[in-house]
């Protein structure tokens, strides 16, 4: 096996894979001293970040190639027992003997498939380097018990598909809210809003070769990162599960309801494994969830909850009942882009609010800052939507004692101050390109 760990780490060394990709704003830096991991969902770009970091090593920095340790777990040439992840140094060591560990660059794919990976990882820190970076398609890799050995010395940078800004970059648009290029900004807005924003498939010549690469994408997702990951042995009710989850946007939901669902479709399946699967689904980065808005945050904790995907594409490509509702594509978007700007992989910090009295689509809310409501509506043209928006925008207000709110539309574009709340009407478009 050792010859085979060789072989891979010399044909890493030797590939040049970073000419034509493009970078991305990710915080990743290669001046801390701390382990750097960067966690999300497959196909949004992991590798690709720590291929330009090797780059820049090589071209900026003038570091040897054989001070650079790459290595991706999910190669098929190799299984790893964890006792094995020792090869890969050793391999190293024998290939380069006049180089030292302690000088080198680590760079580590999708460690999930790697049993034993934190402790393997947390060795080199202690005993050699602690340039390590590393990958991992599954946001539980730094949540469970068994990865505490990296507890204090990590930081997580969380990669999601493109952000709006970003799908105007890699479309090669500067995107702007005036002048000659604003109409080409409104176009990609309108072709983010159904497409979504996986890198691969922007630019895509054909809409049936989109679709196509999306489902293979959550296939990938499902199989490899939820089944696989899990060591799932009855799965077969997984997507009618997750077909009803993506039914389900702008309304709130309980796992109970899913699996009452589930029992009528005649699956055998109990209670605790619905509970499981969402919870699987989550950390696999297919869609996130969140609580009915609270200060106490074990009331938050205990009330149903509202589900979003985190790509309007995927959940197009997945769900047929989406394709020509803009106002519920609208609104998984805008969380989305609210999770980019105010989320991480330790918390969400995006609620709703609901009442009898009153709805609000969500509330942006940091530990100890200052609540943010907002309403989500294609269009406010008719008086009894305008009037219902406000409604549920002022409740909201109300309950949260603030006096700025937002509401997020298609193309409208007004501020109003109602019952002291100043209330900023907005394009999404334009929202989204704004900083967080």
């Amino acid at each position: 096996m050792k010859e085979v760990v060789k072989e891979i780490l010399v044909q890493n060394q030797e590939r040049d894979v970073s000419k034509g990709l493009r970078s991305r704003d990710t915080g990743l830096s290669l001046y801390l001293e701390k382990i750097q991991a960067i966690i999300g969902p497959r196909r949004v770009g992991k590798t690709s970040v720590l291929q330009l970091a090797i780059a820049e090593l090589k071209a900026k920095r003038a570091i040897p190639a054989a001070q650079i340790i790459y290595f991706n777990f999910e190669d098929e040439r190799v299984r790893f027992e964890s006792p094995q992840l020792d090869l890969i140094l050793q391999s190293w060591q024998e290939l380069y003997p006049d180089y030292s560990l302690a000088d080198s660059w680590f760079f580590f794919d999708e460690v999930q498939a790697a049993p034993g990976w934190e402790r393997f990882l947390n060795r080199i820190n202690e005993t050699y380097s602690k340039r390590i970076f590393f990958t991992g398609s599954n946001s539980s890799v730094l949540h469970t018990e068994l990865k505490s050995v990296l507890r204090g010395r990590s930081i997580a940078i969380e990669l999601l598909p493109l952000s709006f800004r970003e799908y105007c970059d890699f479309s090669d648009h500067k995107p702007s809210a005036y002048g000659a290029a604003k109409p080409k900004t409104i176009a990609l807005f309108y072709q983010y809003l159904a497409r979504g924003g996986y890198p691969e498939t922007v630019g895509l010549p054909s809409p049936q070769l989109h679709v196509a690469y999306l489902q293979e994408y959550y296939n990938a997702m499902l199989l490899r990162d939820i089944v696989e990951y899990n060591g799932l042995t009855n799965y077969t009710y997984l997507r009618s599960l997750y077909r009803q989850a993506g039914q389900t946007i702008g309304k709130t939901v309980s796992n109970r309801r899913l699996y009452h669902q589930l029992k009528s479709q005649q699956y055998s399946i109990g209670i605790n494994s619905v509970y499981d699967a969402m919870d699987m689904a989550e950390q696999a980065y297919l869609f996130k969830r969140i609580s009915r808005f609270d200060y106490s945050d074990s009331k938050r904790e205990k009330s149903d909850k509202k589900i979003y995907w985190l790509d309007n594409g995927l959940l197009n490509a997945n769900t047929a009942q989406y394709t020509g509702n803009n106002g519920l594509l609208l609104e998984n978007l805008v969380f989305k882009e609210l999770y980019l700007k105010f989320g991480s992989i330790y918390a969400t910090n995006i609620y709703y609010y609901a009442e009898p009295a009153g709805e609000c689509d969500f509330i942006v809310y940091q530990e100890g800052g200052t609540a943010l409501p907002m309403q989500v509506s294609w269009t406010l043209a008719d008086p009894g939507t305008r009037s219902r928006e406000l409604k549920g925008l002022l409740k909201a207000a109300a309950y949260c004692k603030v006096n700025e709110a937002l509401v997020i539309t298609a193309e409208e574009e007004e501020e109003l101050t109602v019952d002291g709340v100043h209330i900023l009407i907005i394009p999404a478009w334009k929202w989204a390109l704004q900083a967080g």
